[in-house]
Protein backbone atom coordinates (compact mmCIF):
# COMPACT_ATOMS: atom_id res chain seq x y z
CA UNK A 1 0.00 0.00 0.00
CA UNK A 2 1.40 3.36 -1.30
CA UNK A 3 1.98 6.05 1.77
CA UNK A 4 -0.01 9.32 1.68
CA UNK A 5 1.70 12.78 1.92
CA UNK A 6 1.02 12.70 5.66
CA UNK A 7 2.70 9.79 6.53
CA UNK A 8 5.42 10.66 4.55
CA UNK A 9 5.69 13.53 6.66
CA UNK A 10 5.65 11.80 9.24
CA UNK A 11 8.69 9.28 8.96
CA UNK A 12 10.66 12.42 7.62
CA UNK A 13 10.21 14.07 11.46
CA UNK A 14 11.17 10.99 12.74
CA UNK A 15 14.42 10.43 11.58
CA UNK A 16 16.70 9.35 14.16
CA UNK A 17 20.20 11.30 14.88
CA UNK A 18 21.88 8.27 14.59
CA UNK A 19 21.05 7.40 10.63
CA UNK A 20 21.29 11.06 9.56
CA UNK A 21 23.35 12.87 6.92
CA UNK A 22 24.84 14.76 10.56
CA UNK A 23 26.11 11.99 12.23
CA UNK A 24 27.62 10.74 9.59
CA UNK A 25 29.09 13.74 9.07
CA UNK A 26 30.48 14.17 12.37
CA UNK A 27 32.16 11.01 12.89
CA UNK A 28 34.17 11.07 9.63
CA UNK A 29 34.68 14.51 10.36
CA UNK A 30 36.34 13.70 14.06
CA UNK A 31 38.52 10.69 12.26
CA UNK A 32 39.78 13.36 9.63
CA UNK A 33 40.53 15.55 12.50
CA UNK A 34 41.98 13.58 14.72
CA UNK A 35 44.09 12.17 11.73
CA UNK A 36 45.29 15.79 10.46
CA UNK A 37 45.85 16.68 14.35
CA UNK A 38 47.87 13.40 14.91
CA UNK A 39 50.34 14.67 11.52
CA UNK A 40 50.26 18.13 12.61
CA UNK A 41 51.36 17.32 16.22
CA UNK A 42 54.42 15.03 15.40
CA UNK A 43 55.37 17.88 12.69
CA UNK A 44 55.44 20.03 15.29
CA UNK A 45 56.88 17.64 17.74
CA UNK A 46 59.93 17.02 15.68
CA UNK A 47 60.30 20.97 14.11
CA UNK A 48 60.69 21.53 18.20
CA UNK A 49 63.21 18.84 18.81
CA UNK A 50 65.25 20.18 15.46
CA UNK A 51 65.22 23.90 17.21
CA UNK A 52 65.61 23.12 20.61
CA UNK A 53 68.49 20.67 19.11
CA UNK A 54 70.13 23.76 17.64
CA UNK A 55 69.57 25.69 20.66
CA UNK A 56 71.00 23.32 23.05
CA UNK A 57 74.39 22.97 20.98
CA UNK A 58 74.88 26.81 20.00
CA UNK A 59 74.19 27.95 23.74
CA UNK A 60 77.31 25.03 24.67
CA UNK A 61 79.42 25.96 22.16
CA UNK A 62 79.14 29.80 23.11
CA UNK A 63 79.59 29.31 26.13
CA UNK A 64 82.81 27.07 25.87
CA UNK A 65 83.91 29.07 23.61
CA UNK A 66 83.83 32.70 25.38
CA UNK A 67 85.17 30.42 28.18
CA UNK A 68 88.53 29.04 26.54
CA UNK A 69 90.64 32.13 26.63
CA UNK A 70 89.86 32.90 30.78
CA UNK A 71 90.66 28.85 31.16
CA UNK A 72 93.98 29.16 29.33
CA UNK A 73 94.86 32.36 31.24
CA UNK A 74 93.99 30.44 34.59
CA UNK A 75 96.02 27.52 33.87
CA UNK A 76 98.99 29.58 32.62
CA UNK A 77 98.84 31.91 35.92
CA UNK A 78 97.74 29.05 38.27
CA UNK A 79 94.95 31.26 39.65
CA UNK A 80 92.32 29.08 41.05
CA UNK A 81 90.29 32.22 41.82
CA UNK A 82 90.16 33.00 37.98
CA UNK A 83 89.23 29.57 37.38
CA UNK A 84 86.24 29.52 39.88
CA UNK A 85 85.02 32.65 37.78
CA UNK A 86 84.93 31.03 35.36
CA UNK A 87 83.63 28.15 36.12
CA UNK A 88 80.39 30.02 37.80
CA UNK A 89 79.73 32.17 34.71
CA UNK A 90 79.54 28.27 32.53
CA UNK A 91 77.32 26.99 35.05
CA UNK A 92 74.83 29.53 34.61
CA UNK A 93 74.30 27.58 31.60
CA UNK A 94 71.77 25.22 33.16
CA UNK A 95 72.76 22.39 30.40
CA UNK A 96 76.72 22.40 32.31
CA UNK A 97 75.94 20.08 34.88
CA UNK A 98 79.93 20.10 36.26
CA UNK A 99 83.63 22.04 35.27
CA UNK A 100 86.76 20.92 35.47
CA UNK A 101 90.58 22.71 34.66
CA UNK A 102 93.21 20.22 34.84
CA UNK A 103 96.62 21.44 34.73
CA UNK A 104 99.43 19.88 32.28
CA UNK A 105 100.59 16.96 34.52
CA UNK A 106 97.14 15.79 35.02
CA UNK A 107 96.64 17.82 38.76
CA UNK A 108 93.27 19.85 38.99
CA UNK A 109 93.48 23.29 39.62
CA UNK A 110 89.42 23.85 40.21
CA UNK A 111 86.29 21.66 40.07
CA UNK A 112 83.34 22.70 40.59
CA UNK A 113 80.00 20.37 40.09
CA UNK A 114 75.97 21.02 40.59
CA UNK A 115 74.65 19.70 43.72
CA UNK A 116 73.06 16.24 43.53
CA UNK A 117 68.99 16.57 42.75
CA UNK A 118 69.58 20.28 41.37
CA UNK A 119 68.43 19.21 38.54
CA UNK A 120 66.82 15.17 38.23
CA UNK A 121 68.18 13.19 35.14
CA UNK A 122 65.54 11.20 33.43
CA UNK A 123 66.45 8.36 31.17
CA UNK A 124 65.48 10.99 28.03
CA UNK A 125 68.59 12.65 29.06
CA UNK A 126 70.59 10.06 27.81
CA UNK A 127 68.93 9.49 24.35
CA UNK A 128 67.67 13.01 23.76
CA UNK A 129 69.81 16.01 22.71
CA UNK A 130 73.24 13.84 22.41
CA UNK A 131 72.17 12.01 26.12
CA UNK A 132 74.83 13.02 28.56
CA UNK A 133 78.23 13.65 26.93
CA UNK A 134 81.65 15.02 28.79
CA UNK A 135 84.01 17.59 26.41
CA UNK A 136 87.65 17.76 26.83
CA UNK A 137 89.37 20.73 25.33
CA UNK A 138 92.88 20.97 25.41
CA UNK A 139 93.89 24.66 26.66
CA UNK A 140 96.66 26.01 24.43
CA UNK A 141 99.09 28.53 24.79
CA UNK A 142 97.26 31.70 22.36
CA UNK A 143 100.71 33.37 21.72
CA UNK A 144 102.40 29.74 20.33
CA UNK A 145 99.35 27.96 19.21
CA UNK A 146 102.25 24.89 18.65
CA UNK A 147 103.14 24.63 21.63
CA UNK A 148 102.04 21.39 23.81
CA UNK A 149 98.66 21.75 25.52
CA UNK A 150 99.02 23.86 28.66
CA UNK A 151 95.98 21.76 30.75
CA UNK A 152 92.66 20.75 29.67
CA UNK A 153 88.56 22.13 30.18
CA UNK A 154 86.64 19.37 31.05
CA UNK A 155 83.10 20.15 30.66
CA UNK A 156 79.89 17.69 31.44
CA UNK A 157 76.90 18.42 29.88
CA UNK A 158 73.45 17.40 30.78
CA UNK A 159 70.81 18.39 28.31
CA UNK A 160 67.59 17.74 31.08
CA UNK A 161 66.42 21.19 31.36
CA UNK A 162 66.07 20.95 27.22
CA UNK A 163 64.42 17.15 27.96
CA UNK A 164 61.84 18.87 29.71
CA UNK A 165 61.48 21.76 27.80
CA UNK A 166 60.66 19.33 24.91
CA UNK A 167 58.15 16.61 26.65
CA UNK A 168 56.07 19.97 28.06
CA UNK A 169 56.00 21.46 24.58
CA UNK A 170 55.25 17.77 23.05
CA UNK A 171 52.32 17.27 25.66
CA UNK A 172 50.94 20.96 25.10
CA UNK A 173 51.47 20.91 21.58
CA UNK A 174 49.38 17.18 21.26
CA UNK A 175 46.93 18.92 23.88
CA UNK A 176 46.17 21.88 21.65
CA UNK A 177 46.05 19.98 18.53
CA UNK A 178 43.69 17.23 19.50
CA UNK A 179 41.22 19.91 21.36
CA UNK A 180 41.48 22.23 18.17
CA UNK A 181 40.99 19.05 15.63
CA UNK A 182 37.93 17.94 17.90
CA UNK A 183 36.53 21.97 18.04
CA UNK A 184 37.31 22.39 14.38
CA UNK A 185 35.23 18.96 13.54
CA UNK A 186 32.49 19.53 15.44
CA UNK A 187 31.89 23.21 14.39
CA UNK A 188 32.48 21.73 10.84
CA UNK A 189 29.86 18.90 11.45
CA UNK A 190 27.31 21.82 12.51
CA UNK A 191 27.58 23.69 10.51
CA UNK A 192 27.50 21.02 7.47
CA UNK A 193 24.32 20.52 9.22
CA UNK A 194 22.26 24.30 9.55
CA UNK A 195 23.97 24.76 6.12
CA UNK A 196 22.92 21.65 4.00
CA UNK A 197 21.30 18.88 6.30
CA UNK A 198 18.53 21.01 7.64
CA UNK A 199 17.66 22.71 4.85
CA UNK A 200 17.54 20.29 2.98
CA UNK A 201 14.88 18.35 5.47
CA UNK A 202 12.48 21.29 5.54
CA UNK A 203 12.44 21.59 1.60
CA UNK A 204 11.33 18.10 1.76
CA UNK A 205 8.71 18.61 4.05
CA UNK A 206 7.87 21.62 1.78
CA UNK A 207 7.44 19.54 -1.46
CA UNK A 208 5.34 16.77 0.18
CA UNK A 209 2.85 19.53 1.64
CA UNK A 210 2.59 21.34 -1.62
CA UNK A 211 0.08 20.16 -4.38
CA UNK A 212 1.08 22.01 -8.23
CA UNK A 213 -2.53 20.66 -9.38
CA UNK A 214 -4.56 22.79 -6.99
CA UNK A 215 -5.45 26.26 -8.59
CA UNK A 216 -8.09 27.38 -6.13
CA UNK A 217 -4.67 27.01 -3.65
CA UNK A 218 -2.49 29.48 -3.13
CA UNK A 219 1.21 28.47 -3.77
CA UNK A 220 3.13 28.36 -0.27
CA UNK A 221 7.01 29.60 -0.85
CA UNK A 222 9.43 27.26 0.38
CA UNK A 223 10.93 28.20 3.25
CA UNK A 224 13.71 30.64 3.83
CA UNK A 225 17.04 30.20 2.81
CA UNK A 226 19.60 32.82 2.57
CA UNK A 227 22.72 31.71 0.77
CA UNK A 228 23.64 30.76 -2.68
CA UNK A 229 24.08 27.43 -3.16
CA UNK A 230 22.69 24.13 -3.98
CA UNK A 231 20.16 23.94 -1.93
CA UNK A 232 19.20 27.45 -3.26
CA UNK A 233 19.16 26.24 -6.43
CA UNK A 234 17.20 23.00 -5.74
CA UNK A 235 14.81 25.10 -4.12
CA UNK A 236 14.25 27.67 -7.27
CA UNK A 237 13.78 24.62 -9.61
CA UNK A 238 11.12 23.45 -7.12
CA UNK A 239 9.45 26.84 -7.42
CA UNK A 240 9.96 27.18 -10.86
CA UNK A 241 8.41 23.45 -11.69
CA UNK A 242 5.15 24.12 -9.53
CA UNK A 243 4.86 27.70 -10.68
CA UNK A 244 5.43 27.32 -13.86
CA UNK A 245 1.33 27.14 -14.60
CA UNK A 246 0.38 29.84 -12.23
CA UNK A 247 2.72 32.37 -13.43
CA UNK A 248 5.73 32.51 -14.91
CA UNK A 249 5.44 36.75 -14.73
CA UNK A 250 5.94 36.60 -10.79
CA UNK A 251 8.86 34.31 -11.36
CA UNK A 252 10.49 36.46 -13.35
CA UNK A 253 9.60 39.77 -10.87
CA UNK A 254 10.80 37.66 -8.64
CA UNK A 255 14.76 36.62 -10.82
CA UNK A 256 14.50 40.72 -11.49
CA UNK A 257 14.30 41.76 -7.81
CA UNK A 258 16.96 38.86 -6.71
CA UNK A 259 19.60 40.51 -9.49
CA UNK A 260 19.15 43.68 -8.44
CA UNK A 261 19.92 42.75 -4.54
CA UNK A 262 22.96 40.96 -5.89
CA UNK A 263 23.80 43.92 -7.84
CA UNK A 264 24.18 46.09 -4.45
CA UNK A 265 25.55 43.43 -2.55
CA UNK A 266 28.26 43.37 -5.62
CA UNK A 267 28.83 47.03 -5.52
CA UNK A 268 29.18 46.74 -1.27
CA UNK A 269 31.66 44.08 -1.87
CA UNK A 270 33.93 46.25 -3.99
CA UNK A 271 33.71 49.49 -2.25
CA UNK A 272 34.40 47.38 0.84
CA UNK A 273 37.36 45.53 -0.61
CA UNK A 274 38.72 49.16 -2.55
CA UNK A 275 38.73 50.40 0.69
CA UNK A 276 40.55 47.48 2.80
CA UNK A 277 43.16 47.12 0.03
CA UNK A 278 44.14 51.06 0.05
CA UNK A 279 43.99 50.57 4.05
CA UNK A 280 46.34 47.48 3.15
CA UNK A 281 48.43 49.53 0.82
CA UNK A 282 49.08 52.06 3.37
CA UNK A 283 50.18 50.00 5.89
CA UNK A 284 52.50 48.34 3.69
CA UNK A 285 53.93 51.34 2.70
CA UNK A 286 54.75 52.19 6.41
CA UNK A 287 56.35 48.88 7.13
CA UNK A 288 58.14 49.40 4.38
CA UNK A 289 59.74 52.88 5.27
CA UNK A 290 60.29 52.02 8.68
CA UNK A 291 62.47 49.58 11.24
CA UNK A 292 59.98 47.34 12.79
CA UNK A 293 61.94 47.34 16.09
CA UNK A 294 62.96 50.61 16.85
CA UNK A 295 59.94 53.05 14.98
CA UNK A 296 62.52 54.59 13.15
CA UNK A 297 63.28 55.40 9.08
CA UNK A 298 65.06 52.73 7.46
CA UNK A 299 68.35 52.24 5.76
CA UNK A 300 66.21 52.87 2.56
CA UNK A 301 64.53 55.93 3.46
CA UNK A 302 67.78 57.88 5.04
CA UNK A 303 69.48 56.97 2.12
CA UNK A 304 66.18 58.72 -0.52
CA UNK A 305 65.95 61.84 1.96
CA UNK A 306 69.77 62.17 2.20
CA UNK A 307 69.99 62.25 -1.63
CA UNK A 308 66.77 64.75 -1.71
CA UNK A 309 68.56 66.98 1.20
CA UNK A 310 71.99 66.90 -1.15
CA UNK A 311 69.87 68.55 -4.04
CA UNK A 312 68.96 71.64 -1.89
CA UNK A 313 72.42 71.65 -0.86
CA UNK A 314 73.44 72.28 -4.27
CA UNK A 315 70.50 74.65 -4.95
CA UNK A 316 69.85 76.75 -1.95
CA UNK A 317 73.32 76.46 -0.60
CA UNK A 318 72.25 75.54 2.68
CA UNK A 319 74.52 73.65 5.09
CA UNK A 320 73.82 69.86 5.93
CA UNK A 321 75.96 67.21 8.32
CA UNK A 322 74.94 63.79 9.08
CA UNK A 323 75.90 62.00 12.17
CA UNK A 324 76.47 58.05 12.41
CA UNK A 325 77.03 56.21 15.54
CA UNK A 326 77.46 52.84 16.39
CA UNK A 327 76.83 51.37 19.99
CA UNK A 328 80.04 50.39 21.38
CA UNK A 329 80.88 45.90 22.18
CA UNK A 330 76.98 45.95 21.24
CA UNK A 331 78.22 41.93 20.78
CA UNK A 332 79.52 41.92 24.23
CA UNK A 333 76.03 42.92 25.58
CA UNK A 334 74.17 40.58 23.22
CA UNK A 335 76.24 37.42 24.11
CA UNK A 336 76.07 38.51 28.18
CA UNK A 337 72.55 39.48 28.70
CA UNK A 338 70.57 37.80 25.24
CA UNK A 339 69.25 39.45 21.87
CA UNK A 340 66.20 40.31 23.88
CA UNK A 341 68.54 43.02 26.28
CA UNK A 342 70.00 44.21 23.40
CA UNK A 343 67.06 44.93 21.43
CA UNK A 344 65.81 47.21 24.84
CA UNK A 345 69.11 48.86 24.13
CA UNK A 346 67.90 49.58 20.57
CA UNK A 347 64.64 50.58 21.31
CA UNK A 348 65.82 52.78 24.03
CA UNK A 349 68.47 54.54 21.92
CA UNK A 350 65.67 55.43 19.29
CA UNK A 351 64.02 56.94 22.01
CA UNK A 352 66.49 59.07 23.43
CA UNK A 353 67.62 59.96 19.47
CA UNK A 354 63.67 60.95 18.57
CA UNK A 355 63.55 62.89 21.90
CA UNK A 356 66.42 64.75 21.23
CA UNK A 357 66.23 65.94 17.42
CA UNK A 358 64.17 68.77 16.38
CA UNK A 359 61.07 67.92 13.94
CA UNK A 360 63.34 68.44 10.26
CA UNK A 361 66.09 66.11 11.40
CA UNK A 362 65.95 62.48 10.25
CA UNK A 363 67.02 59.81 13.05
CA UNK A 364 67.07 55.90 11.45
CA UNK A 365 68.36 52.65 11.68
CA UNK A 366 71.28 51.52 9.22
CA UNK A 367 71.09 48.06 10.25
CA UNK A 368 72.31 46.22 13.36
CA UNK A 369 73.74 48.36 15.70
CA UNK A 370 74.41 51.21 13.35
CA UNK A 371 72.27 54.62 13.59
CA UNK A 372 72.61 57.89 11.60
CA UNK A 373 71.01 61.32 11.51
CA UNK A 374 70.21 63.43 8.90
CA UNK A 375 70.55 67.40 9.85
CA UNK A 376 69.15 69.65 7.06
CA UNK A 377 70.63 73.09 7.59
CA UNK A 378 72.60 72.31 10.47
CA UNK A 379 76.45 73.11 9.47
CA UNK A 380 79.74 71.79 10.92
CA UNK A 381 80.13 73.65 14.88
CA UNK A 382 76.54 72.85 15.34
CA UNK A 383 76.51 68.86 14.88
CA UNK A 384 79.84 68.41 16.78
CA UNK A 385 77.77 69.78 19.66
CA UNK A 386 74.44 68.08 18.95
CA UNK A 387 76.85 64.87 18.60
CA UNK A 388 78.81 65.51 22.06
CA UNK A 389 75.00 66.20 23.51
CA UNK A 390 73.94 63.00 22.13
CA UNK A 391 77.14 60.72 23.10
CA UNK A 392 76.46 62.13 26.73
CA UNK A 393 73.17 61.20 27.11
CA UNK A 394 73.89 57.96 25.73
CA UNK A 395 76.69 57.53 28.16
CA UNK A 396 74.00 58.47 30.91
CA UNK A 397 71.09 56.24 29.69
CA UNK A 398 70.49 53.21 32.00
CA UNK A 399 68.02 50.46 30.59
CA UNK A 400 66.17 48.37 32.67
CA UNK A 401 66.13 44.64 31.75
CA UNK A 402 65.60 41.61 33.53
CA UNK A 403 66.11 43.45 37.10
CA UNK A 404 69.26 45.27 36.13
CA UNK A 405 70.01 48.75 34.61
CA UNK A 406 71.93 48.18 31.53
CA UNK A 407 74.55 51.08 30.47
CA UNK A 408 75.59 51.39 27.26
CA UNK A 409 78.23 54.07 25.12
CA UNK A 410 78.07 54.68 21.03
CA UNK A 411 81.30 55.96 19.00
CA UNK A 412 80.07 58.96 16.81
CA UNK A 413 81.72 59.96 13.28
CA UNK A 414 80.33 63.29 11.74
CA UNK A 415 80.46 65.21 8.60
CA UNK A 416 79.35 68.44 7.47
CA UNK A 417 79.16 70.28 3.88
CA UNK A 418 79.26 74.01 4.46
CA UNK A 419 77.17 76.79 2.30
CA UNK A 420 79.23 77.97 -0.73
CA UNK A 421 78.62 81.05 0.70
CA UNK A 422 81.35 80.39 3.64
CA UNK A 423 83.57 79.26 1.08
CA UNK A 424 85.98 82.61 1.81
CA UNK A 425 86.30 81.28 5.62
CA UNK A 426 87.38 77.70 4.09
CA UNK A 427 90.48 76.21 3.57
CA UNK A 428 91.58 76.58 0.31
CA UNK A 429 91.60 72.82 -0.43
CA UNK A 430 88.16 71.91 1.47
CA UNK A 431 86.87 74.92 -0.72
CA UNK A 432 88.24 73.21 -3.98
CA UNK A 433 86.61 69.71 -2.89
CA UNK A 434 83.35 71.01 -1.99
CA UNK A 435 83.27 72.73 -5.05
CA UNK A 436 84.00 69.71 -7.17
CA UNK A 437 81.75 67.32 -4.79
CA UNK A 438 78.78 69.77 -6.06
CA UNK A 439 79.25 68.75 -9.57
CA UNK A 440 79.02 64.86 -8.89
CA UNK A 441 75.90 62.87 -8.78
CA UNK A 442 73.71 62.57 -5.55
CA UNK A 443 74.09 58.78 -5.62
CA UNK A 444 78.08 59.36 -5.48
CA UNK A 445 78.31 62.41 -3.25
CA UNK A 446 75.84 60.17 -0.62
CA UNK A 447 78.49 57.16 -1.26
CA UNK A 448 81.47 59.53 -0.43
CA UNK A 449 79.60 60.91 2.56
CA UNK A 450 78.86 57.65 4.14
CA UNK A 451 82.29 56.14 2.93
CA UNK A 452 83.96 59.64 5.21
CA UNK A 453 81.54 59.09 8.16
CA UNK A 454 82.21 55.39 8.49
CA UNK A 455 86.11 55.51 8.21
CA UNK A 456 85.79 58.42 11.41
CA UNK A 457 83.19 56.33 13.09
CA UNK A 458 85.46 53.64 13.29
CA UNK A 459 88.35 55.92 13.74
CA UNK A 460 86.49 56.76 17.09
CA UNK A 461 86.25 53.20 17.66
CA UNK A 462 89.92 52.53 17.62
CA UNK A 463 90.74 55.80 19.31
CA UNK A 464 89.05 54.69 22.72
CA UNK A 465 85.15 54.32 21.73
CA UNK A 466 82.47 56.67 23.32
CA UNK A 467 83.81 59.76 21.56
CA UNK A 468 82.71 61.93 18.28
CA UNK A 469 85.37 62.06 15.41
CA UNK A 470 84.61 64.54 12.83
CA UNK A 471 85.59 64.64 9.62
CA UNK A 472 88.49 66.33 7.86
CA UNK A 473 87.30 67.77 4.50
CA UNK A 474 90.32 67.91 2.83
CA UNK A 475 90.85 64.17 3.19
CA UNK A 476 87.34 64.83 0.18
CA UNK A 477 90.02 64.48 -2.88
CA UNK A 478 90.85 60.80 -2.72
CA UNK A 479 87.47 59.96 -2.65
CA UNK A 480 86.31 62.23 -5.28
CA UNK A 481 89.21 61.03 -7.53
CA UNK A 482 87.68 57.45 -7.09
Amino acid sequence: MSKTGKDTVQDLSGLKLGSSVATRQLKYSLLAAMLLGFVITAFQIFTDYQWLEGVYQQANERVVDSSLPVAAEAVTKKDAALAEVMARGMMLQRSISSVKIQLGDGSVLYQRKRPVGEIPTSRWAEKLFGGLQQLEIPLQNENNPSADALGTLVVALNPQVYVTAFMSRSAWSFLANMVFAATMAVVFASLSYFVFSRPLVKLAHYIVNSDPSDVKRSLDMPPTYRHDDEVQLLSSVTVGLFGMIRGQIGQLQRARDDLQDANVNLETRVESRTRALNEAMGKLEVLASTDPLTGLANRRIFMMRLEENLSIWKRRDTPMSIILLDIDRFKLLNDTYGHQAGDAVLVSLAKLLRYSLRDIDLPARLGGEEFAVLLPGEGAEGAIILAERLRSAVEQDAVAFGGKHLNYTSSFGVISLPAQGTAGKLDAQVAKNVALLKSRENTDVADILYSLVDAALYQAKETGRNRCMPVDLANLADQIST
